[in-house]
């Protein structure tokens, strides 16, 4: 009996193929799969399968897909004891070798092994051996959002991380011309890994294409500044620097006394404090940060500053996707270099499509950044931890964790030492670390329109803004004053695409940040903040993105989504925490800038039209007699209101502070009915 995970699903057995037609029979399979000759408790599928929001009778459904996916491999195979009920669920009894992911993680161990011991030809046979297994995307054709959202995005981090050392070892080996075609591959997957790039740059020069390696180059320097607003890193710049003085780039970079990673290392684990590699991590930052030197002096405060008896500065910055989070802590890290010797790391909390990378892959990558050997890492999250502070103890070192989806994440990763500092971006607050931690807070809004018009002004010429400062105004407020779409805006100019400022300005106006959005930088930037969403504050996001509102209550948003006032008010507070809405007043909700396109293009992507057309008559309906019991309640004997449903007014004053509150959203709303009934 053989499965495959990594491709389209696949079952065979004495060499025949076994078909499951069934989309949530695979997913259940998968699942089982990927905790093989493990317990899957029933609450476990129940919560993968359905992403946290189960129908009724969820249980005896899963069940019922057990039995079926039971029955179709015994009726296959013959065999009645592959899958067996367990007291919290079920256990798939497999060999370790008839699944390919374990024989694919084997192959990959053994690999590590041999290159730790100095046997290169035997590492890259295991490689390549390890590589042949994939057959396509991880899971491609299993159904589970879970699965798709969580589990194939890591699957496919490991396959990157195999491809990329079977590269080492090729260039240490002399072999350049084998890594070519799979770095290009990489690099085109990965565009912003600059490791890759650095191997392809690498062999590129070592097959006699300087050329070729001097425009890759390039191309991965255009493109970090477009997509991240930072220079290329220091393996990049010194590759670079090699190619134009025309010397071979050593291989692999030996930058801050750090060993070389491919030579023979001691046999088993090695003893806490026993190595160290001072990490040089940060990306290249840009020489100024326009309009947010207020927040950088107090981030630098107080990373620099006497924590709490016994514990480490923590800052985190939160804010919209595209207010310049990365570049922010990047620029202040840079700026505190200096106040930790030991080291700093760098490390990218979001995976694959923006989904949350698991904290112990994460520990990994921090302890290979110190000089731990691959055969030194523990296998459990918690023993990783734990060897991580051991490293980190006595020593002076700042981490900048990118991009954090919530505090689990981050936990594992804190220094016990408060010679160590730690700075996080996210796009919530993660109140947990503020709780536990002691970690300040710090929230980037949008730029101001001075330090807005500066940042066009930087990058489009300024001679371009200070020609058409009104149309500069104009664009700098279509981008919503954020630094991630003034650059893209900024780029096109700079590229000299559009003949004017004023031209550009009205191209934004006319197509509602159509332009903006098309650009992958600033779409990005948008779904990852969305995926974050649970799907519940997903679904209210898209109908608040069609509500013909400038803006909304708690009561409205309910009527529009169909909710009760308490759940409604749990969603847009789950909104407002991952800064894709803003209550600009107590109680009054907006969506801000280019989130309302944006929401509105989802909506018509992902809903019903007949539900986005009833959730505009609930809202219109509710607003029409909301309204009439405010006009009776202003009246000398107000009548009574005829909706029993509606919340009644305690007077006038409060009924007129109503109507006065809302009267742009009445008018919206009579012109958009007024549209319909026209249209």
């Amino acid at each position: 009996m053989y499965f495959g995970l990594l491709g389209p699903l696949d079952i065979r057995h004495a060499g025949r193929a076994i078909t499951l037609a069934a989309g949530r029979q695979r997913t259940v399979l998968a699942l089982m799969l990927l905790q093989a000759n493990q317990e899957v408790t029933v609450e476990s599928l129940i919560k993968r399968v359905w992403d946290g929001e189960p129908p009724s009778g969820a249980r005896n459904t899963v069940q019922a897909y057990v039995a079926r996916l039971r029955r179709a491999l015994r009726e296959s195979t013959g065999a009645d004891t592959l899958i067996r009920t367990s007291p919290g669920g079920y256990v798939l009894t497999v060999p370790d070798d008839a699944v390919d992911l374990n024989r694919f993680r084997a192959l990959a161990s053994a690999g590590e092994r041999r290159a730790a011991c100095g046997e290169l030809a035997q590492a890259v046979r295991d490689f390549t051996a390890a590589l042949d297994l994939w057959r396509g995307a991880a899971l491609q054709d299993v159904p589970c959002e879970v699965l798709q959202r969580d589990e194939a995005p890591a699957l496919e981090d490991e396959r990157l991380r195999v491809t990329e050392r079977l590269c080492d070892i090729e260039l240490v080996l002399g072999e350049p011309a084998a890594a070519l075609a799979r770095l290009r591959a990489v690099t085109a997957e990965r565009p912003l890994r600059e490791r890759p790039w650095c191997q392809l740059i690498t062999a590129l020069y070592r097959c006699g294409r300087r050329a070729e390696a001097l425009t890759a180059y390039h191309a991965v320097a255009r493109l970090l500044y477009a997509e991240l607003g930072v220079e290329p890193g220091p393996d990049l710049r010194e590759a670079h620097a090699c190619l134009l003085a025309d010397v071979d780039i050593a291989w692999p970079p030996n930058r801050g006394g750090r060993p070389p990673a491919l030579t023979a290392l001691p046999a088993g684990p090695c003893a806490p404090g026993t190595y160290w590699a001072a990490p040089r991590q940060l990306p290249a930052t840009c020489a100024e940060l326009t309009g947010r030197d207020e927040l950088v002096d107090r981030a630098t405060q107080l990373l620099s500053g006497q924590p709490h008896p016994g514990g480490v500065p923590v800052v985190v910055l939160t804010g919209a996707p595209g207010t310049g989070k990365t570049a922010l802590a990047v620029h202040a890290a840079h700026r505190l270099a200096p106040r930790f010797p030991d080291g700093q790391l760098f490390l990218t909390l979001a995976g694959a499509c923006g989904t949350p990378r698991d904290p112990g892959d994460l520990l990994a990558d921090a302890l290979h950044g110190t000089g731990a050997g691959f055969d030194a890492v523990p296998p459990t999250t918690a023993a990783r931890s734990a060897m991580l502070r051991a490293a980190l103890a006595g020593r002076r070192v700042l981490l900048v964790l990118d991009d954090a989806t919530d505090a689990a994440q981050v936990m594992p990763l804190l220094p016990g030492d408060p010679g160590c500092a730690v700075v996080v971006t996210a796009r919530t607050e993660l109140p947990e670390l503020t709780a536990f931690h002691g970690a300040h807070r710090l929230a980037l809004d949008p730029l101001g329109p001075a330090a807005a018009a500066e940042l066009l002004a930087r990058i489009a010429g300024r001679e371009t803004v200070a020609a058409e400062p009104e149309a500069a105004a104009e664009v700098a407020e279509l981008c919503g004053h954020l630094p991630l779409t003034l650059c893209v805006a900024a780029a096109d100019l700079a590229a000299r695409r559009f003949t004017s400022l004023g031209a550009y300005a009205a191209e934004l106006r006319a197509g509602e940040g159509a332009t903006l959005l098309a650009s992958g930088t600033v779409r990005a930037a948008f779904d990852r903040a969305y995926r974050q969403l649970a799907p519940p504050a997903r679904r209210l996001f898209r109908l608040l993105g069609t509500a013909p509102l400038p803006e909304t209550d708690t009561r409205a948003a309910a009527v529009l989504a169909g909710l009760p006032h308490q759940q409604a008010g749990h969603q847009v507070r789950q909104l407002t925490a991952a800064h894709l809405a803003v209550e600009h007043a107590p109680g009054r909700l907006r969506l801000p800038g280019l989130l309302r396109p944006y929401a509105a293009g989802r909506a018509l992507a992902e809903e019903d039209p007949a539900e986005l057309h009833a959730a505009r008559l609930r809202l219109l309906c509710w607003y029409a007699a909301r309204t009439a019991t405010a006009v009776r309640s202003c009246l000398p004997a107000p009548a009574p209101a005829r909706d029993r449903r509606l919340e009644p007014f305690t007077g006038p004053q409060q009924a007129r502070a109503w109507l006065e509150s809302e009267a742009g959203n009445l008018v919206a709303l009579a012109r958009a009915a007024h549209a319909g009934r026209s249209g």
